[in-house]
């Protein structure tokens, strides 16, 4: 199947287990997702995202330099063999989802800031 465009988070929650390379967006799409990943990562903070992510415990990694088809089977098959990388997965997906996050990140800015935390009305 090939397609220009689908949305991750119709998609992420639809599968098995989910391999990326570890970009912000795609590693918060896949903890929200609930579903154990498979991450390579390639640069910049990707290292990180896939560090936090496997200290989750709902996912593993493959360092670039080591990257083959058949490590990739192999990691992968670790992954979806073991239930307690989906039990995590799913443990992390349920308060991911339930987080609200905007409001927090907007409570942490106005909270260094220091100001009064008055919420803004959207009807404006």
């Amino acid at each position: 199947m090939a397609i220009d465009y689908a949305p991750y988070s119709q998609l992420f929650a639809r599968a098995a287990a989910i391999v990326h390379q570890g970009g912000i967006g795609t590693t918060a799409q896949g903890l929200r997702s609930g579903r154990p990943t498979l991450i390579m990562p390639y640069s910049h903070d990707q290292p990180d995202n896939a560090a936090r992510a496997e200290r989750l415990g709902g996912s593993r990694t493959i360092a670039r330099e080591n990257y083959t088809i058949d490590r990739a089977v192999k990691e992968l098959s670790a992954l979806l063999a073991n239930p307690s990388y989906a039990a995590k997965a799913a443990e992390v997906g349920r308060i991911v989802s339930a987080e609200d996050g905007v409001s927090l990140a907007y409570e942490a800015i106005l909270s260094r800031l220091g100001r009064a935390r008055v919420r803004p009305s959207l009807q404006s």
